[in-house]
């Protein structure tokens, strides 16, 4: 019975110091991250399935695995080189923001004054700055958004 405290104890501790990376962490790191988080898993996964007589169960991690590598890997062209998703959103290129997504990214609504629009990029980088626990990517979009609406 205490041996099943001390291993959930362990877990909780570990899941704390996990939750307090994932938080002060860039997108980029986290995504990758995340990836080599999964494929330790497959690994770990595959090695069981092996030892305990399931090799045939065993390669399906391994080919998960693999597979999100080729998948991740096939275009690289001297490195790794991230996953391009289809929305809209990532598909825009730096500086391409429209007012209507200024406008959100600040909480804003339309025909919002100047002083609104300093006030409101003021209490989001309170917020979201690296600097108080936030991170770079959301203080770029946050600086982005005041540039298309002011100028």
């Amino acid at each position: 019975m205490i041996v099943w405290l001390v291993i959930g104890l362990v877990l909780a501790g570990g899941l704390l110091m996990l939750l307090g990376w994932w938080a002060n962490t860039n997108v980029a790191s986290a995504k990758r991250g995340l990836f080599w988080a999964v494929m330790a898993v497959c690994v770990l996964l595959a090695g069981i399935l092996a030892l305990t007589g399931k090799a045939i169960m065993g390669v399906l991690p391994f080919a998960f695995a693999g597979w999100r590598m080729w998948r991740l890997g096939r275009n690289a062209s001297g490195g790794w080189q991230q996953q391009k998703f289809s929305n809209q959103h990532n598909q825009k290129t730096a500086g391409s923001m429209t007012r209507a997504d200024a406008l959100q990214v600040l909480g804003l609504r339309e025909g919002a004054t100047k002083a609104e629009i300093q006030e409101a990029y003021r209490a989001a980088m309170a917020k979201y700055h690296p600097d108080k626990g936030g991170n770079d990517w959301m203080a770029a979009k946050i600086n982005e958004a005041r540039k298309t609406l002011l100028g």
